[in-house]
């Protein structure tokens, strides 16, 4: 299998548009790196730059030691599974897995047994005889990535293949990938729009905005320590939640003022944050670190604020609550047993000690 370096990449669309910015990338021998982003984020970009389907504008990109910006896609130590699977209707599943191998004139004993050992790997050998007209979308993905593997690449490169199932097949297919990749042992790119999907797969995930990597890191990294605002928005449903607001010093203490309420800042932070007291910052919370103080009981009141309840959503085992603060409307993810009702003025607990802030002007990560 095989190491994938991107040094200083950058490409573009025809016409001049700047996909892919100065991108610098690492991804190790048998690694899973998951590219994520919204769309047009660039990362389809890489990926087909790394597969030679895509020219390089500048930079230099290296598959297990060896530059192969001027090598042709059949050439590369590369396979890679479209969104739209690429399958041959009028051909079995089984031509559809041996058609690149008879291209490179394999023999028919090795073509049988690199299509039987991939079939077995992607769970499809009861498909063999079919055609993908006759086969679910789920399976058609299945096939799409048997024919892959059939090649024994060193990279196998997957763009946004999970696109067009539903959410059960979804559900089912990431497991299925992540297992995949415990089997087949090959280093895996693999690209999303989806969070859910870059958090549940990866072992480490590369998040993208304009052409630009803005944080690679493990996912429990990226949902902890964000590096700056778009990440922190990016990672985690529902969406963290933001407000402007200032840093002011009372006493001892540092707090962060909304405008509507105060909330004291703990002592652990307080030494990254002292230097923008009285001025201008981004504050963070995520839905989950919101609380119905009805349901924990007492709290310190530095950490509690009033809101007003606009929306309740039941989804089960827990609550969504949209909240007005008089300025911004925030997110609360709460127990299920809420007795919060539409229209309500209640108090809400920060867990002060998850909280995030961020510069006003960058939007790079203070805390």
């Amino acid at each position: 299998m095989a190491k994938v370096e991107l040094k200083n990449v950058s490409g573009g669309f025809p016409g001049g548009t700047q996909a892919v910015n100065s991108v610098d990338l690492e991804v190790g021998h048998k690694e899973f790196l998951v590219l994520a982003g919204p769309p047009g984020c660039g990362k389809s970009t890489i990926l087909r730059m790394i597969a030679g389907l895509e020219n390089v504008g500048g930079g230099e990109i290296y598959i297990d030691g060896k530059p192969v910006n001027d090598i042709c896609s059949r050439d590369r130590d590369s396979a890679m599974v479209f969104q739209n699977y690429a399958l041959y209707p009028r051909m079995s599943v089984y031509d559809n897995m041996a058609f690149a191998l008879r291209l490179r004139k394999f023999p028919k004993g090795e073509i049988d047994s690199r299509v039987n050992e991939a079939s077995d790997i992607a769970g499809i050998n009861d498909l063999l005889n079919r055609k993908p007209g006759e086969l679910s979308n789920a399976q058609k993905l299945r096939v799409a990535v048997g024919r892959a593997i059939a090649r024994k690449p060193g990279v196998l490169l997957l763009d946004e293949v999970l696109g067009d199932l539903d959410t059960g097949s979804r559900e089912q297919m990431m497991a299925e990938i992540t297992r995949l990749h415990t089997r087949f042992q090959a280093t895996m790119i693999y690209v999303t729009r989806s969070q859910r999907e870059a958090m549940t797969v990866g072992d480490r995930i590369a998040v993208m905005k304009d052409g630009i990597v803005q944080q690679v890191d493990s996912p429990l990294n990226l949902y902890g320590k964000p590096a700056n605002k778009f990440v922190a928005g990016f990672i985690g449903r529902p969406p963290m939640n933001f407000a402007d607001g200032k840093v002011v010093k009372k006493g001892d203490h540092l707090y962060f003022r909304e405008g509507k309420f105060d909330v004291r800042v703990e002592n652990e932070i307080v030494p990254r944050l002292s230097d923008y007291a009285d001025q201008e910052v981004i504050f963070g919370i995520r839905p989950e670190d919101i609380y119905d103080r009805l349901l924990v009981g007492q709290s310190p009141p530095e950490n509690t604020i009033k809101a007003r309840v606009e929306v309740v959503n039941s989804a089960g085992s827990e609550a969504f609550l949209s909240l007005y603060t008089g300025l911004n409307r925030l997110t609360g993810r709460v127990d299920a047993h809420t007795q919060a009702s539409v229209g309500q003025e209640l108090e809400f607990v920060f867990d002060m000690t998850k909280v995030h802030f961020f510069d006003k002007d960058s939007e790079e990560a203070i805390v």
